[in-house]
C-alpha cells in the first residue's frame, strides 16, 4: 500500500494511509471515485477534505483541531472587542469625572464651557454605544457559530462510532454498547453475541467495483436492521463482518436467529450494471456465544470470533463451547432447517 501511495504522490501520513486503504478496499465506493478524480500528486488539503467529507476516523482529530482553532479565533475576536469597549467606558468615566470636577471648581461656569463638556460627553457616549453594539453583534455571531461548532462536534462524535458505508454502528460502538450492558444491566436478561461474515463482499468489490458493493451493503444493512428486535443491536465491524447483540434469548434462540439471517442473506440478489439477467449472491457464516455473569466484552467477542473461524470451514453457524469442536458445539450448514 505504501508503494502504491508513493506512486500516486500521496504522503505517508497516518491519516492518508486510512484514506487510501478505505478507498482501495471498496468499503466506500464514493470515496474511491473522489480520490481517483484527484489524479496523481493530489494536494494534502484536497486529501484532508475527502477524509472529512467521508467522516474517516483518522480525520476526526483533524476536524476537532479545526473546530478548536475556529472557536479560539472567535473568542479572541470577542476579547478584543471587550477590551475596546472597556477602554471606551474608561474614557467616558474620565469625561464624567472631568465634568464633575469643573462643576465643583466653578459652579457658575459659562454656558459655552458647559456646551463644550456636553459635546465631549455626547461623543464619548456615542463611541461607547458603538463599541457596545459591536460587542453585542459579535456575541450574537459567536453564539451562532458555537451552535454550528456544537453540531459539527456531534457529527464528529458520530463519525467515531458509525460505519460510513452503511450508517450502522462500528466496532467501537459495539464494544461500548456491550460494555454498558455488561456493567450497568448486570445481565438481568440473557444476552447472545453473534459475529457473522457475509462471504462474497470482498470478491464482489474486487470483481465489480464499488457501486455494486455499495448496493449490496445497502441491502444488507436494511435487512439486518429489520431482522432484529427493537432493543437488539447490529454493527458493521469489518469489510464483510457484522455483529449482533440479541437480548433475552436462549442459546437455541440465538442459533435460530443466525439461521434465519443466513437464509435471508442467501436469498438476496444483487443485480450487476448492464447485465439484465446476471446477479450476484452472498453467503452468511456466524459464530454464536452466550454471555455469562462474569463475561467481558473482549472475552465475548473473542469467543464469537473463534466460533466464526470454525464456522467458515463448513459455511455454517457455530456455537462457542469451552472445547470448541466438542459435543457442546453445534454446526449448522447450508441445509439446516
Amino acid at each position: 500500500m505504501a508503494q502504491s501511495m508513493s506512486a500516486h504522490g500521496i504522503a505517508a501520513l497516518p491519516r492518508n494511509y486510512e484514506l487510501f486503504y478505505e478507498a482501495m478496499s471498496g468499503r466506500l465506493p464514493h470515496l474511491s471515485q473522489d480520490l481517483a478524480s484527484l489524479g496523481t500528486n493530489p494536494a494534502q488539503d484536497a486529501l484532508d477534505a475527502l477524509g472529512l467529507k467521508h467522516h474517516l476516523v483518522a480525520h476526526a482529530a483533524l476536524a476537532a483541531d479545526t473546530i478548536q482553532a475556529v472557536a479560539e479565533e472567535a473568542l479572541g475576536d470577542m476579547a478584543k472587542l471587550l477590551k475596546s469597549a472597556l477602554a471606551q467606558k474608561r474614557t467616558f468615566k474620565d469625561e464624567l469625572d472631568h465634568f464633575a470636577g469643573r462643576l465643583d471648581a466653578d459652579p457658575v461656569a459659562s454656558l459655552s464651557d458647559f456646551a463644550d463638556d456636553a459635546r465631549r460627553l455626547r461623543e464619548a457616549i456615542g463611541r461607547l454605544t458603538n463599541e457596545e453594539g459591536a460587542l453585542q453583534r459579535e456575541f450574537e455571531a459567536s453564539a451562532r457559530r458555537f451552535a454550528e461548532l456544537k453540531s459539527e462536534l456531534a457529527e464528529n462524535a458520530r463519525t467515531l462510532t458509525r460505519d460510513p458505508a452503511t450508517g450502522l454502528p462500528n466496532r467501537l460502538a459495539l464494544t461500548a454498547k456491550l460494555d454498558a450492558i455488561l456493567e450497568t444491566e448486570h445481565l438481568d436478561q440473557s444476552l447472545a453475541v453473534v459475529v457473522a461474515s457475509v462471504e462474497g463482499l470482498r470478491q464482489m468489490a474486487e470483481q465489480h467495483g464499488g457501486t455494486v458493493t455499495a448496493k449490496a451493503l445497502a441491502k444488507l444493512s436494511t435487512l439486518f436492521r429489520r431482522s432484529i428486535k427493537k432493543n437488539d443491536f447490529v454493527a458493521r465491524i469489518g469489510q464483510q463482518e457484522f455483529a449482533f447483540l440479541c437480548r433475552d434469548v436462549s442459546a437455541d434462540n440465538a442459533e435460530a436467529i443466525a439461521r434465519r439471517l443466513q437464509q435471508q442473506v442467501r436469498d438476496l440478489r444483487i443485480a450487476l450494471p448492464g447485465r439484465t439477467h446476471t446477479v450476484e449472491t452472498l453467503s452468511f457464516t456466524a459464530g454464536v456465544t452466550m454471555a455469562q455473569p462474569a463475561s467481558t466484552s473482549d472475552e465475548l467477542l473473542r469467543q464469537a470470533d473463534l466460533a466464526l473461524s470454525t464456522a467458515r470451514s463448513s459455511s455454517g453457524i457455530r456455537s462457542y463451547s469451552v472445547i470448541l469442536g466438542g459435543d457442546g458445539a453445534k454446526t449448522y450448514g447450508h441445509h439446516a432447517a
